[in-house]
């Protein structure tokens, strides 16, 4: 029965990662949902081995922070082009090409 009930987690959680990597956005509070099912879930007979919680932490904590340096890259490309658009309205006004 274990071997029953662990085969069809597998691919349960295969199922899971393929639709969910197939997704274009997937927010830090989505994957903490999905990681906080895991634990819920697990077999507690066979519980998740601790080196692959640790991995699945890093990466969350990895994911976090590329969604953190996207966010300021973003900013960071609307302020350049703001001020880039505003150095072409004073060079207009000012008869000078930019």
């Amino acid at each position: 029965m274990s071997a029953l009930s662990s085969t069809s987690t597998t691919s349960a959680t295969s199922t899971s990662s393929a639709s969910s990597s197939s997704s274009s956005s997937m927010s830090s509070d989505d994957f903490l949902t999905l990681l906080v099912e895991q634990l819920q879930n697990q077999n507690p007979l066979d519980t998740t081995d601790t080196s692959e919680l640790m991995n699945q932490m890093m990466s969350y904590a990895s994911y976090d922070q590329q969604a953190q340096t996207n966010t300021t890259l973003s900013e960071l490309s609307s302020t350049v082009s703001s001020l880039s658009s505003t150095v072409s309205s004073i060079a207009s006004k000012l008869d000078i090409s930019a």
